[in-house]
């Protein structure tokens, strides 16, 4: 490639090179500003630091494992899970009222629907 003879040719050739992220082909008088400047365009050309195998940029938390153990710990009793409890409730107290959906499966049918202590009606006559 020959140079323009005019600067303004030249800075067009400068910016078009930038934002084609192109490096400019630049001499130095200096052997070390030389060495030094091919290092650092060999460093831009690297792949970034976080495509390595220790930290990825695809990295996405493992969701559905988790969900799938937070449900066991919840079986044991061992994880409370305030929303879901909340969401059984409202469901069992609906099935109370006669109030259930039709034609829709039951979306929790581990715990089967019980009366709550206070509602509870005594067998004594």
């Amino acid at each position: 490639m020959t140079t323009p003879a005019s600067a303004y040719a030249q800075r067009m050739i400068r910016l078009s090179q930038r934002i084609f992220t192109e490096y400019p082909k630049v001499t130095f008088s200096n052997k070390k500003h030389q060495a030094q400047h091919e290092h650092f365009i060999r460093f831009l050309d690297d792949r970034p630091h976080t495509s390595g195998s220790l930290v990825s940029m695809d990295y996405y938390p493992r969701y559905g494992e988790m969900y799938h153990l937070m449900e066991g710990l919840r079986e044991y009793g061992l994880f409370r899970n305030e929303h879901r409890d909340f969401q059984e409730e409202v469901a069992r107290l609906r099935v109370l009222r006669g109030k259930q959906r039709k034609n829709i499966r039951l979306q929790y049918p581990k715990r089967l629907p019980e009366l709550a202590p206070c509602c509870k009606q005594s067998s004594k006559k």
